[in-house]
């Protein structure tokens, strides 16, 4: 279904305007691409030692840029994004400029700014189609990151709230993404494993998110989709 209120085709490339355009198009599609590339591929590949930093950096890079170029609505969020994701990339650039828990912090702040962009734009006003779904996708995902940044945050404060991590530091990246997904899908294989009262608890919160997000939200925006494709 077409969306209105579009600037029309200017030549083969898109206007400036058009790659702003706020309501829901293809850059949510690019965005969803982009984050199951970082969060499937890129982290355990660098996790694993098959990819240098610098390309996990560049997709870090154009995945940020197209959240403060295509989701941002205002300076002020704008300017809050590339502040939070700029010393987020420059502590990992510069190990030791920060403290572990202040990047922790800010690399939370980017990714809950960009969530909350991404679901206002998801379930704003406008025509639902198969991008705007892609876009709650993306949100599903993010909340899997967020939630393992959480427990990142938390383990370092408290090192035995989490079990079943490994003696590298540099794998643990990837195997909190693996608990928060497992936990968010209620698959649970049991590879690590929450310890402390609060470990458990956000462990316990994502998984009942993670079971009503699908069922709710999710659903909805497919079966508006669908009735109004007929």
């Amino acid at each position: 279904m077409a969306v209105t209120g579009r600037v029309p085709m200017a030549g083969l490339l898109p206007v400036p305007r058009q790659l702003l355009a706020r309501e829901p198009d293809w850059q949510f599609s690019l965005m969803l691409a982009l984050e199951v590339v970082f969060l499937f591929v890129a982290i355990p590949a660098l996790d694993a030692g098959g990819v240098d930093r610098s390309v996990v950096t560049l997709l870090q890079l154009v995945l940020a840029g197209t959240a403060v170029a295509l989701l941002a609505r205002s300076t002020l969020l704008r300017l809050a994004l590339a502040t939070s994701f700029g010393l987020t990339l420059l502590s990992h650039l510069l190990p030791g400029l920060l403290p572990h828990a202040i990047t922790l912090g800010m690399a939370f702040a980017y990714n809950l700014l960009v969530t909350t962009a991404m679901a206002r734009a998801v379930w704003g006003s406008g025509d639902v189609n198969h991008h705007r779904i892609a876009g709650a996708v993306f949100v599903y995902l993010n909340l899997a990151l967020l939630f393992a940044i959480a427990q990142a945050g938390l383990a370092l404060l408290s090192p035995h709230a989490l079990s079943g991590l490994s003696s590298r530091p540099s794998a643990h990246a990837a195997e909190l993404l693996h608990f928060s997904v497992t936990r968010l899908t209620s698959i649970g294989d049991g590879t690590v494993a929450a310890r402390s009262p609060l470990a458990c608890s956000l462990a316990d919160a994502e998984t009942v998110i993670g079971q009503l997000f699908p069922a709710i939200l999710l659903s909805r925006l497919v079966g508006l989709h669908l009735s109004r494709s007929r």
